[in-house]
């Protein structure tokens, strides 16, 4: 496990640090407008104290909020990206601050204030000379917590979007990599580490009779403290001076990290167009959204996909996968905003998948061949399967096949279960390597109840009709990869350990599709 830790480290040194810029400069954004707010809020708390308790209360509720959940709620209203992912990580930072700031004033000692008093000092002189300099240490223990709370969060944003060391632990979750897992957990703590021995060095300055400090705890805390500076002006600088002309994005999965990867080297080498690539997407209603208000300008969608989930056509009658595919294009033409171009050619369909050994153990070859054994077997499925009509709730109206108990886990995650024995059968996908990888055997959707999910290009309208040569290089993929290429492709990622970069940057090489540096 640490030899590719070590490997992920070194070979995408550049990459983990755009990570960890974007992380830090969410948490500190986050964190700051949290210290704006909860601070004067909880000073005002102490001079209204019966505002105290309801105020409190409701920002104690959410803080009981999943941060999952709250990132999911604010995605319909806010959208995608990092606003949506610094407003949680706001809420979520608000609750020690406010309490610690109004716990902290109302436990100044009353004789002290007296006195100020006595010395004639006004309202706000007492404040700032004598209450808050006293209360100054509880005060920042509060920010102390909301600190580590803030950075750990910081990891869910990468969910929606948002960047940050959460890009890594998604992406080793979907592919089963504890590397990658660790690359992005282990930064991730040591950054709330760091906050942590700052605001404990402010801590204990602020603390009366404990300003002396040595010399060398002043050096280290001045040189973290540019150091982190130093981090935060690099990501606002990039912010600042990124001028991209298209944004490509796509889902939480290997094979359009790829595909991703693809379209960006194509488009930037034919045209002068600067892309960026904001992908790893969690659940498509995120991309929808995204591409509808104009925060993406690209991505990869499925003929079932878009059917069933996004047009809510499950009903829609087909004899062949062309018609699947002319009749979302002809009604995104007509009514959406983006363009569905020419299909890459693999059909990544949904596939229920057991153990090979488990298979013969009790002759399966079939979905309709778990009837008689369902109620005794263990599922394990990704959200987005259980709540599509073509997914689970097919698998019970069509098959009468209910299992006996279901599981709800990343998609990434069912394999390592299938081949522990936690689980007995899951939901797969057709081009995912790791069937193979696992020795699982696939069964035959003998009733045709997954429909085609073969992979197709969505363009923003309003950028393909200013840029229409776009069409040509994105069409330069149509009808080259099939199911055993896309297949191999993941391979090389997800198994081999080359990052989705290089997979497809070869594949281009090998297909005569890069043009030879002159």
């Amino acid at each position: 496990m640490w030899r590719e830790v070590y490997d992920i480290v070194t070979t995408r040194t550049s990459e983990l640090w755009s990570l960890i810029v974007q992380h830090v400069g969410i948490s500190m954004i986050a964190l700051l407008i949290a210290i704006v707010i909860a601070v004067p809020l909880g000073i005002l708390l102490t001079r209204t104290p019966k505002l105290a308790g309801p105020v409190i209360g409701i920002t104690s509720v959410f803080q009981t909020i999943p941060s999952l959940a709250l990132l999911v709620f604010m995605v319909p209203i806010i959208g995608t990206g990092r606003l949506p992912a610094i407003i949680a990580l706001t809420v979520y930072g608000l609750l020690p601050i406010l309490r610690n700031t109004y716990v902290g004033i109302n436990t100044v000692n009353k004789s002290t204030i007296q006195a100020g008093v006595g010395m004639g000092m006004t309202n706000r002189q007492q404040l700032f000379i004598v209450e808050i300099p006293l209360a100054a240490s509880v005060i920042m223990g509060g920010i102390r917590t909301a600190t580590v709370l803030v950075v750990g969060v910081a990891t869910i944003a990468g969910l929606i979007g948002a960047g940050g060391l959460g890009d890594f632990i998604f992406r080793g979750l979907s592919t089963n990599s504890t590397g990658l897992i660790m690359a992005g957990a282990i930064p991730a703590a040591l950054i709330a580490l760091l906050f942590d021995f700052l605001l404990k060095y402010v801590e204990n300055h602020a603390t009366p009779g404990k300003k002396n400090q040595s010399r060398a705890s002043k050096v280290t805390f001045y040189t973290i403290i540019a150091g982190l500076l130093l981090i935060f002006a690099a990501g606002i600088f990039k912010t600042v001076m990124s001028n991209e002309d298209m944004v490509i994005s796509g889902k939480a999965d290997t094979e359009q990290e790829i595909l991703v990867y693809m379209y960006k080297e194509l488009i930037e080498q034919e045209t002068d167009i600067k892309v960026k690539k904001e992908s790893y997407i969690t659940g498509t209603p995120n991309l929808v959204q995204g591409m509808d208000n104009g925060q993406y300008d690209m991505y990869v969608e499925y003929t079932g996909t878009a059917l069933v989930d996004i047009l809510k056509e499950d009903d829609f009658e087909y004899e062949t996968q062309v018609e699947v595919y002319e009749h979302v294009k002809d009604i995104y033409d007509k009514d959406k905003n983006s363009v569905w171009l020419e299909e890459i050619g693999f059909n990544n369909t949904y596939a229920i998948a057991v153990r090979e050994d488990f298979a013969k153990e009790n002759d399966i070859e079939t979905i309709s061949d778990l009837r008689n054994i369902a109620d005794r077997m263990k599922f394990g499925s990704s959200a987005e399967f259980l709540e599509r009509s073509d997914g689970y709730k097919g698998i019970e109206d069509v098959y009468g096949v209910s299992f006996g108990k279901v599981q709800t886990m990343d998609s990434g995650v069912v394999y390592a279960a299938l081949d522990s024995g936690e689980i007995d059968v899951a939901d797969v996908y057709a081009t995912d390597a790791r069937i193979e990888k696992f020795n699982l055997k696939v069964l035959v959707d003998d009733k045709e109840l997954f429909p085609p999910y073969y992979a197709v290009p969505t363009i923003n309208k309003e950028l393909l009709n200013e840029h229409p040569e776009l069409e040509d290089i994105i069409n330069q993929l149509a009808g080259m990869i099939d199911d055993d290429t896309m297949r191999n492709l993941n391979k090389k990622a997800d198994i081999d350990g080359m990052t989705e970069e290089e997979v497809a940057h070869e594949f281009l090489k090998e297909n005569n599709l890069l043009k030879e540096k002159e």
